[in-house]
């Protein structure tokens, strides 16, 4: 009885991991390898793959999508790493002051835009960001005198703009909760004992709220760059069509997509989705060295 009990013990952690640990292995490990493997073939045919060695790793050199497509991304990810940050650390520096009415209505209610789907708000921002002239933005834009325009095809600049704006409207309410659970963690003597010194607002913040909220931020940080990154969502509903003026609000994930499910160029597809992965790899560890991420703090 003893001797069974002692391989229960030790076999126990290995049966509550093994859902994990498969769900791992077909889910994620499985198809990471056979997409390395499926970059080096052609795919001819509906299943007949032909070993092209190299060939569509030198494709993406010479392909002249792929620039509007990295510039795309590259815009959206620090447009949603400026706005989201600044702007979900003031709202949340407002919701924990204690002289703000109704914070927790508010709390609430900025949260409710995260349980949204994407396709949902996809397809609202679309007709949002529509040419017509009764469209909200465009009533706007005369009542203040300027001309209706075609926001999502007009240049490249406002449809980065209008990817980030959709991508604010729905994931700020997370980043707020992210921002209020560490201010909440900070100590209110520490802001007593800078008001006492004499510290201004503005030095409270910088020297208190900042060093408080330092771990939050990088972490903030960090989703919101891979989330940039592989941002897909937004661009397939905003942009239905296979193909816009100037590529515009094609990113990266997008053309990957089309080009596996579109053209049917397998190999291609992995290629880039290689090359994405290693990229996501060597910014992972960049943030890791210069953020100090998993670094102990030093002894003073």
């Amino acid at each position: 009885m003893k001797r069974k009990k002692i391989i229960t013990q030790k076999t126990a952690p290995y049966i509550f991991c093994a859902p994990f640990i498969c769900s791992f292995l077909v889910f994620m490990l499985y198809p990471m390898i056979n997409m390395i493997y499926t970059s080096f073939f052609k795919l001819e045919g509906i299943n007949t793959y032909n070993f092209s060695g190299l060939d569509n790793y030198k494709r993406l050199a010479s392909d002249t999508h792929i620039s509007a497509a990295i510039f795309n991304s590259l815009g959206f990810t620090v447009g949603i790493i400026i706005v989201n940050i600044v702007l979900a650390l003031l709202l949340a520096v407002l919701l924990n002051h204690k002289f703000t009415p109704l914070k927790n209505i508010f709390r609430s209610a900025i949260y409710i835009p995260a349980l949204t789907s994407i396709i949902v708000a996809g397809i609202f921002f679309r007709l949002f960001f529509a040419s017509n002239s009764d469209t909200p933005l465009n009533t706007l834009m005369q009542f203040i005198g300027m001309s209706p325009k075609e926001w999502l095809y007009d240049t490249k600049i406002t449809g980065i703009v209008a990817l980030v704006f959709t991508s604010t409207w729905r994931y700020l309410g997370t980043n707020v909760l992210y921002f209020l659970s560490a201010l909440q963690t900070i100590s209110p003597e520490l802001y007593d004992a800078a008001h006492v010194d004499g510290a201004s607002a503005w030095q409270r913040f910088r020297h208190v709220t900042l060093p408080g909220v330092k771990p939050i931020l990088i972490f903030v940080i960090t989703i919101l760059t891979y989330g940039g990154l592989r941002m897909f969502g937004e661009s397939y509903v905003l942009w239905p069509n296979s193909k816009t003026p100037g590529d515009i609000g094609l990113t990266i994930v997008l053309y990957i997509y089309r080009t596996a499910f579109g053209h049917f160029d397998m190999g291609y597809a992995s290629a880039m989705s290689v090359v994405l992965f290693i990229c996501l790899m060597v910014l992972n560890f960049i943030y890791i060295k210069t953020l100090g991420i998993g670094r102990k703090e030093e002894k003073r």
